[in-house]
């Protein structure tokens, strides 16, 4: 079975085909409404800008048509941008928000409490209270410069921490699986999570 990657030129959709090759999947890319309809499952990449992003899905009326994807229970994996744009608003600065596809309540947020550069590139591990063997204890890889703020408390929630403070790592929930780091980025763990989407 087909997995749908949404393109919208944002995310790197060559490392996340690539990375489900290697597991025996092909992905094919959901660019338009109509595309979705050929998938089971669909994934929405990282990297890029918010607004772009939500600005091509609704351009397309893809907003609406994951939304719909979701109250079917149909799998859906975000990944970093993607994770982050399946919440309610994204805060681009104190000022000025933008409405995201509301898969999950909370707010996406700016890394504003570190004094290094952002993004934060680095190899980090999972903080979990569940004993999900995928995710508890690993390491993942993250490239980020905004966080994940649900305003849900979930069993199914890990964390990192980020200058002593923990922020949002991932979220997985009946039909959803979100990662704030890069799975296809993160060797076998991440090829692990992968399998076990594949899998569902």
């Amino acid at each position: 079975m087909k997995i749908g990657i949404r393109n919208d030129g944002c995310g790197n959709t060559s490392n996340r085909i690539k990375a489900f090759k290697r597991i025996g999947v092909n992905c094919g890319l959901i660019e338009k409404k109509k595309d979705l309809v050929k998938f089971e499952k669909i994934i929405l990449p990282g990297m890029g800008s918010a607004p772009q992003a939500m600005k091509v899905l609704k351009k397309n009326k893809l907003d609406i048509h994951i939304k719909k994807f979701n109250k079917n229970l149909n799998p859906i994996m975000g990944i970093c941008l993607g994770f982050q744009i399946a919440l309610s608003t994204y805060e681009i600065s104190n000022s000025n928000k933008i409405d995201c596809l509301s898969l999950i309540k909370g707010s996406v947020k700016k890394i504003d409490f570190i004094n290094s550069p952002l993004p934060i590139i680095n190899w980090i591990k999972i903080e979990s209270r569940n004993k999900n063997e995928t995710l508890k204890n690993k390491i993942f890889y993250f490239a980020h410069g905004y966080y994940c703020d649900l305003s849900i408390k979930e069993k199914n929630i890990t964390f990192v921490k980020v200058s002593n403070k923990k922020i949002v790592s991932s979220f997985e929930n009946k039909n959803l699986f979100f990662y704030q780091f890069h799975p296809e980025l993160s060797g076998e763990n991440g090829l692990k999570l992968l399998n076990k989407f594949k899998d569902l």
